[in-house]
């Protein structure tokens, strides 16, 4: 059961790079931009800014994960579905990987 989940959050993920809507605070990356800020080193890899966004809404399925240029950084708005139904919106700073901000 854990691999179909873990397979379904990572197709969610990518579905939600490949998205090429532009976030009001910002410019998101394509999945080639994404790939490419992650090969350059200032960026960390998504699976690491998802799972900081699960752990931040304590469980739960990612349903969307997008990296977004901010103010000169890099951020991960990542959307979890929580266990009561609820969606967290999570924002994990891209150079570090840490949670900047989640409701």
């Amino acid at each position: 059961m854990w691999g179909a989940r873990t397979i379904f959050a990572a197709s969610v993920l990518v579905a939600g790079l490949a998205s090429s809507e532009t976030a009001a605070q910002g410019t998101c990356l394509s999945p080639e931009e994404t790939r490419t800020a992650v090969a350059q080193g200032g960026v960390v890899a998504p699976p690491r800014a998802v799972s900081a966004a699960r752990d931040a809404a304590s469980g739960g399925e990612v349903v969307r994960a997008e990296l977004c240029r901010q103010g000169g950084s890099y951020v991960y708005r990542i959307s979890v579905l929580r266990r009561d139904g609820r969606v967290a919106r999570i924002v994990v700073d891209g150079g570090s990987g840490r949670v900047l901000e989640g409701r």
